[in-house]
């Protein structure tokens, strides 16, 4: 693959940015792309580096895990209780109502429907 080399800008805006351990392939591109001004551009890769290995990964940071699980288990009692039903001969998907929670009109509709999806008794008394 033919790569640009790197540009003396393009370090400068790195170095200018708040990075993380996350951004190492990036910083790795440009050391791989930088051909030329060893003596200038070196004490930068070095800070870049540096600030890399400094850095700390935190998964709550990047990716929070609670709210992924919490719709994937509503997710998951939506579709135990779908039924398949036939309209003019067209398969359809249908659920069965589900009854919003009293008390809930001024927030959000994803947190409404997460209440009442909440609120729905165990599998096993439908």
């Amino acid at each position: 693959m033919n790569r640009p080399a790197a540009a003396e800008g393009e370090l400068l805006d790195v170095v200018r940015k708040e990075i993380s351990p996350i951004d190492a392939p990036y910083i790795l591109d440009l050391l791989s792309r930088t051909t030329e001004d060893w003596e200038k551009r070196g004490p930068i890769f070095s800070m870049l580096a540096q600030k890399i290995v400094d850095g700390k990964i935190t998964t709550r940071d990047f990716w929070p895990i609670d709210p992924v699980l919490e719709d994937a288990a509503r997710y998951r009692t939506l579709q135990q209780m779908a039924r398949f039903i036939y309209i003019d001969g067209v398969a359809s998907v249908q659920f069965p109502r589900i009854p919003a929670t009293s008390g809930d009109e001024d927030c959000s509709f994803e947190t409404r429907v997460s209440a009442a999806v909440d609120d729905l008794p165990d599998r096993n008394r439908w």
